[in-house]
């Protein structure tokens, strides 16, 4: 799916990424393994830039699928993606998930503002009813973002997933459109 205006902030553009995103700084965020840490990418090896190109060009074309660049405004960087989907649209709902790739970024709130950016499309021009979101029980940095984008903690699923070598929980969030009709 492909945005038909980029998607702004006070100090982000979120915009569909392209071909030429797909640069050996985007690569090395997927191979880094402080940054792919709590990343389901890390179970697969992305080989080269060509392959990353063809998988950007695969989301783009996907019906249900969102990705787009986090961009700065004061710079133009790319500093991380988002993604909203698979959209599923007989239930009205959709998971995001993102990545701040450029560790200079981190903790600075720039995925609080796209997680609510991204939501806030998906809700208002996507018809969205529920937007879910994953992470592990031991990624307080991405728990903090969504609770801070209005997500609530909807469930601790214990021993889901394994990390480092041990099992342990993954928390599911959820943000729900305010639907009168709906009783929210």
């Amino acid at each position: 799916m492909i945005l038909a205006k980029a998607l702004e902030t006070p100090r982000l553009i979120l915009r569909t990424l392209h071909a030429d995103d797909a640069t050996d700084t985007y690569l090395s965020w997927l191979r880094d393994p402080e940054i792919n840490r709590y990343l389901e990418i890390r179970f697969s090896e992305v080989k080269d830039v060509q392959e990353l190109v063809a998988f950007i060009k695969s989301v783009n074309e996907s019906p249900v699928n969102l990705m787009l660049g986090i961009v700065t405004k004061k710079d133009g960087r790319h500093i991380g993606n988002i993604k909203l989907g698979p959209i599923v649209a007989p239930h009205s709902r959709a998971t995001v998930g993102f990545l701040i790739g450029d560790k200079a970024s981190w903790g600075q709130g720039y995925a609080t503002e796209a997680i609510t950016e991204t939501c806030r499309y998906g809700m208002q021009d996507l018809g969205l009813a529920k937007v879910t979101a994953g992470c592990y029980e031991t990624n307080p940095g991405s728990a903090k973002a969504l609770l801070k984008s209005g997500f609530a903690h909807e469930a601790t699923i214990p021993s889901d997933v394994a990390f480092e070598g041990r099992r342990i929980a993954s928390l599911i969030f959820g943000l729900n459109r305010e639907d009168p009709e709906q009783g929210n």
